[in-house]
């Protein structure tokens, strides 16, 4: 990366954990975080991570507006780690500032499709999907625990058409110490399409149950009722072309029971009395099921309408926004 400047937009913990790595690394990073609280720790303190790597890294600065990011000169890359749910919001924001012509855009966020709603703003053919194989949780206070990385990281294209220099990013997270390769458009939607899949078992059946992922993975009958969410994700991604192989189901289970003794993200955002992404997840599911006749995603419906209604008591849902795919048989 010619000139070493990188932007990050959100500073939860996969934002201040990728910061970390890369300011470690040697390269220039500006954070962007809505929170003034947020801005202010990182200003202070710098990136503290625990856990599975122990960082204590300062970047250039952390702004408070997509606006001051964009008047930092030859930025490469600006890397989105917001939630999913905050895209419509944030990329008109984004598409009416001015930025390099050159600048990479890569979409870092859980879900099926984040890189489709940045393409909306911008022009696909800048818009990168990362598959982000790490997570962590973030105390009010600032420090980031990084619980697991199971390398490698995917980059991948939003169209057919590889951006420029998307290679080079893939190396430049390397380089700094989270593994990434490299892939192709197909196979980027198709471990995304994984990887909500996985994410589909716990997040909302944890957040629903107030469990660890360990102890959902421990009890019996929350144990069974993964595997039922697993293998209606599964279902649908073969429906749409995407094949993980017969032992799919048990390398599914087998990954979740290293979950960890910790609380999943949408957990936390219930409990801070935020907004989810479960309509990113199980509710994507859902939604692509019910294009076809005679699929069966009744546990996947189930923990989405659980979610939306936890929302609405939380008062970050209105009562008439409900998903159309809850209420259509």
């Amino acid at each position: 990366m010619k000139k070493n400047k990188v932007g990050i937009v959100g500073l939860g913990p996969v934002g201040s954990i990728l910061g970390a790595y890369l300011v470690r690394s040697g390269l220039k990073v500006y954070g962007v975080e809505l929170a003034e609280t947020r801005v202010e720790q990182v200003n202070r303190d710098g990136f503290l991570i625990r856990g599975f790597a122990e960082l204590e890294e300062r970047p250039e600065g952390c702004f408070s507006s997509l606006a001051e990011l964009s008047e930092v000169e030859d930025l490469e890359v600006v890397f989105i780690c917001t939630k999913t749910w905050a895209l419509p919001d944030l990329m008109p924001v984004f598409a009416d500032l001015k930025w390099p012509e050159n600048m990479r855009v890569v979409a870092a966020m859980n879900g099926i499709g984040p890189e489709d709603l940045v393409g909306e703003y911008i022009s696909k053919d800048r818009v990168c999907r990362g598959v982000i194989n790490y997570a962590g949780n973030q105390k009010a206070d600032g420090q980031t625990t990084m619980n697991w990385f199971h390398p490698p990281n995917l980059l991948g294209p939003a169209s057919e058409r590889e951006p420029e220099r998307m290679g080079e990013v893939a190396t430049m997270l390397t380089q700094a110490g989270l593994t990434t390769l490299s892939v192709t458009h197909y196979e980027m939607k198709k471990a995304a399409f994984f990887k909500t899949v996985l994410n589909s078992a716990l997040n909302a059946l944890c957040a629903a149950h107030g469990l660890t992922m360990a102890r959902a993975m421990h009890l019996r009958h929350t144990r069974r009722m993964a595997r039922v969410l697993l293998r209606e994700g599964l279902r649908v991604a073969a429906l749409v072309g995407y094949n993980y192989g017969e032992d799919a189901l048990d390398r599914c289970v087998e990954y979740l029971e290293g979950g960890g003794d910790h609380y999943p993200s949408m957990w936390f955002d219930l409990k801070e009395r935020r907004p989810t992404e479960i309509e990113f997840i199980n509710g994507k599911i859902v939604k692509i099921g019910h294009m076809f006749q005679g699929v069966d995603v009744g546990h996947n419906t189930f923990f989405t309408s659980a979610i939306v209604t936890q929302e609405i008591r939380n008062g970050t849902r209105d009562d008439d926004d409900i998903p159309e795919y809850l209420i259509d048989s």
